[in-house]
Parts: structure tokens; sequence; C-alpha cells
């Protein structure tokens, strides 16, 4: 069921952000051209009538919360169902593994070893 509900957010975060594209797009453009020309210019406020820069403004205001909300119920979705997937450990197991030893148990050991190498002479190669 999680999985079906972060597949549907994720599609409605992908519209929204389709959709807050698509109206940023369509705002008026300034004097010197810009992005919204490629839309038309005009086609906006022909569509929207005479309150174009409001109605344009709202819907980008709702667009940005909407995917903002939607954005972090997918985050907190996401953290759920990786807190509820827990590593399954047997118990058997736990209790019955071998320590491992470590390689020197002092450092009296490891200079001996150290010692023991430098003892045996190495024929010099050149």
């Amino acid at each position: 069921m999680s999985t079906l509900l972060i597949s549907l957010l994720t599609l409605f975060l992908l519209l929204i952000s389709a959709f807050v594209i698509l109206i940023v797009l369509m705002q008026k453009t300034s004097q010197s051209g810009g992005m919204g020309a490629a839309l038309g210019g005009g086609a906006a406020e022909s569509a929207f009538g005479s309150d174009t820069n409001n109605i344009l403004t709202k819907g980008t205001v709702y667009g940005i919360i909407a995917f903002f909300l939607v954005a972090l119920g997918l985050y907190l979705l996401y953290q759920a169902q990786s807190a509820s997937v827990t590593p399954e450990v047997d118990m058997n197991t736990l209790i019955s593994s071998q320590e491992e030893q470590p390689v020197a148990e002092t450092i009296a050991e490891v200079v001996e070893s150290i010692d023991d190498a430098s003892d045996d002479p190495q024929p010099a190669t050149n």
C-alpha cells in the first residue's frame, strides 16, 4: 500500500512541476521579450482576461505550495518506509558466533614479529 501511495504522489509531483513550469512561462514578458513570448505573447491575456497577472501569480503561488507539500509528504513516506524495514537477525547465529582473535594482542608481540622479520637475512637485489 505504501509503494502505491509513493508512486501516485510522485506522479502528482511531476504533474505539479509541469504545471508550475507552464504557468511561469505564460506570465507577461518584459519589453525586451523572454520566454513568455515563445508561447504567443498575449495568449494568456486573451485566455484569462484583464486580470491575467493576478490569476497567474496566484496559480504560481498555489502550485509552489502544493509542490513543497507533496515533496514533504513523499519525504515522510520514504522515511517511514525505511524505518519499518529492519534487517532480520537470527539470535542463535549471534549467540553462537565465534569472536575473531585480534591480530596482535599486545605491543610486545608486534615488536617480536618485527624483530623476527629483521633477523631473517634477505638477499640484496640490485
